[in-house]
């Protein structure tokens, strides 16, 4: 995993919607699908800065001004280097202070140490706090920048607000591309003729799919409908003599790409069975190591035409 520690992020959608066919349906789920890929991006986005230290985006190559210099040292550095802020060092090169622009308001005063900022009034952060921690702690204390320091003291460098924005946009720019797709739909079905309208349903569907040179497994439990590298398509789940549920999996975000699905539903379509409840169990995974676990529950009704449900999209970071 890229990230130190999980996240998780949950959405549920009510949908209803008029069923036109049992692809409508999945049109609909389909868009889901693709508006939860956009969150992940986004919600990614927002977790860039938690998982990148300072010491990785921090500028090392420190200007220094020394405390004994004149204040007008201070003016120069700012005309020439365009920094408002410097961290000030004693004759042994140890940080002992912070000097602004804004210090320079300070009138009657000579060198650097009379204006200075002390360091034991300094916010200090250690080289492994997140860009992310930073940023906060800048929003807070109304600052621009954060000098980085190691456990004794040294200075190592300084993070910016420029640092930070610099790094999100680098990062956000890129986008997620799924890697690994699994989806599992089962079709449930209730009719007052249920049991005779799937045994036929069930032939027809051995028929169709040993037709398009899939091979059919018969096992106690189920029927089998494999590819011709033995990869699993559709499965007719049994319970005793009577025909349970049927399953379809596949590695297709989008099943409907595959002529072969369309085949499938317009023969289950064709029994006008009184109710289907479809669940669908997606799971997607990320280059950015996010899973994405999308999981239906929708009812189709004949009489009434109508499809309600809920869509919950889980996202693990």
């Amino acid at each position: 995993m890229l990230f130190k520690k999980l996240s998780t992020v949950e959405r549920v959608y009510n949908i209803g919607l008029e069923q036109n066919s049992l692809s409508h349906i999945f049109d609909n789920i389909n868009v889901f699908v693709k508006e939860a890929e956009e969150d992940l991006i986004k919600l990614y986005d927002l977790r860039i800065l938690e998982k990148i230290p300072v010491k990785n985006i921090m500028t090392k190559h420190i200007i220094t001004i020394n405390k004994d210099d004149d204040i007008s040292k201070l003016r120069e550095y700012i005309e020439h280097y365009r920094h408002m802020g410097y961290p000030v060092v004693d004759e042994n090169g140890k940080l002992i202070g912070v000097v602004t622009f804004k210090d320079l308001e300070k009138t009657n005063k000579k060198t650097i140490k009379d204006i200075m900022t002390p360091k034991d009034q300094l916010i200090l952060i250690s080289p492994e706090t997140s860009a992310s921690e930073s940023q906060k702690i800048m929003a807070k204390n109304d600052i621009g920048r954060l000098l980085v320091v190691d456990g004794k003291g040294n200075l190592m460098g300084i993070v910016s607000r420029g640092d930070i924005v610099k790094t999100y946009r680098i990062y956000s720019e890129k986008t997620s591309k799924i890697q690994k797709c699994s989806r599992i739909t089962n079709f449930y079905f209730y009719d007052k003729d249920k049991n005779s309208k799937l045994k036929k349903l069930a032939e027809d569907l051995i028929i169709l799919l040993g037709g398009r040179d899939y091979i059919v497994s018969e096992k106690d439990d189920y029927i089998e409908m494999l590819t011709r590298d033995w990869e699993p398509l559709a499965k007719i789940m049994k319970s005793g003599d009577n025909i349970d549920h049927i399953s379809i999996t596949t590695k297709s975000i989008n099943i409907l790409q595959m002529n072969i699905i369309h085949e499938i539903l317009k023969t289950i379509e064709k029994y006008g069975f009184e109710e289907i409840v479809i669940t669908d169990h997606i799971t997607l995974i990320d280059e950015k190591s996010a899973i994405q676990r999308i999981i239906t529950d929708v009812t189709s009704f004949k009489e009434s035409k109508k499809t309600f449900g809920t869509i919950t999209i889980r996202s693990d970071f």
